[in-house]
């Protein structure tokens, strides 16, 4: 019995005009995750038990809903048509540790059978299954992995006390030791302790504090980690909360004076520039805390940009 659920095709927006497609016209639904090979795979998490443990706000497991909703009725480019699949969302859960180490399964075949995925949170801590797949997949292909977190916070507390939406880079640092290069962007010093401030530095993480890309200039930040890791394939990790919260209150912790929407938007738009980029995940997107769509609207135009890239300029 598959672990996944498809999403209802109410999701799936239509103007009925063939003069004017949008991704709810072309996007396929398949239930049979073992025959999905080189297509652009979107797949979602509806689940914010993580946050719940980690004292956040709940309602991201709304997410992956609230963000197709939006995502779907964006334009077509041509090049898009038979490449675009929904596999649905995780819907058997147990125990939040073990559903992930499921699903991780479930991702292996995914990238096994050379397909680009979006992942739709859910909380944070689904980023533990998505990264891992993704570092296994590229050490397999003797490649030097590059994950790239785009966060208000490190996320790296121990989970000693079990697995929170806090946990999934200690968990995934503590599984591959040296074996991948992790830079955090977007850290914001108050919601982060000095313990785990230095336990990131203890692993080698290149943390780049949101001052520091407000002072820098975020050209200058990605033409540096251009030039240091070009060569490398990339996973990037959004945590919606980086943003500021005027541009995306809908999220479990929601700051003001955080990331711009167009500083992560050009971070996005610079991923090309590495060797290749197969895996974007997008977490705590909560639509029942979200204003007039805006954090929906945000999450979707990061997927969106992802998809132009995979699908328009490089292919699948």
């Amino acid at each position: 019995m598959s672990l996944f659920a498809l999403p209802d095709k109410k999701l799936f927006f239509s103007k009925n005009d063939p003069d004017d497609l949008r991704l709810g016209d072309v996007v396929a639904v398949e239930p049979n995750l073992d025959s999905v090979k080189n297509k652009f795979v979107v797949v979602g998490y509806p689940d914010d038990r993580g946050i719940q443990a980690n004292g956040g706000r709940t309602g991201a497991k709304d997410g992956p809903n609230g963000i197709r909703q939006i995502l779907y009725k964006l334009a077509v480019p041509v090049s898009f048509q038979n490449k675009l699949v929904d596999v649905g969302d995780f819907s058997k859960p147990t125990e939040l540790a073990n559903d992930q180490v499921a699903v991780l399964a479930v991702l292996d075949t995914l990238n096994a059978h050379n397909n680009r995925i979006l992942s739709l949170g859910g909380g944070h801590d689904w980023a533990y299954c998505d990264v891992s797949s993704f570092i296994t997949r590229e050490l397999k292909n003797k490649q030097r992995p590059l994950v790239i977190n785009i966060d208000a916070h490190l996320d790296v507390r121990s989970d000693k006390n079990g697995v929170n939406s806090g946990t999934p880079f200690f968990k995934t640092l503590e599984k591959f030791p040296d074996q991948f290069d992790l830079v955090q962007i977007g850290i914001q010093p108050h919601c982060n302790s000095k313990k785990h401030l230095d336990y990131a530095k203890s692993k080698s993480v290149e943390v780049i504090m949101k001052d520091d890309v407000e002072n820098t200039g975020i050209k200058s930040v990605m033409d540096s980690l251009v030039g240091t890791h070009k060569q490398q394939p990339v996973f990037l990790s959004l945590d919606i909360d980086a943003i500021t919260a005027s541009e995306a209150p809908g999220c479990s912790q929601s700051w003001p004076g955080g990331l711009t929407f167009n500083s992560v938007k050009y971070i996005l738009t610079q991923m090309n520039r590495f060797s290749s980029w197969n895996h974007l995940g997008i977490y705590e997107v909560a639509p029942s805390l979200d204003v007039q769509n805006i954090t929906q609207k945000s999450a979707a135009l990061a997927a969106y940009e992802f998809m132009i890239q995979s699908l328009g300029s490089q292919g699948v």
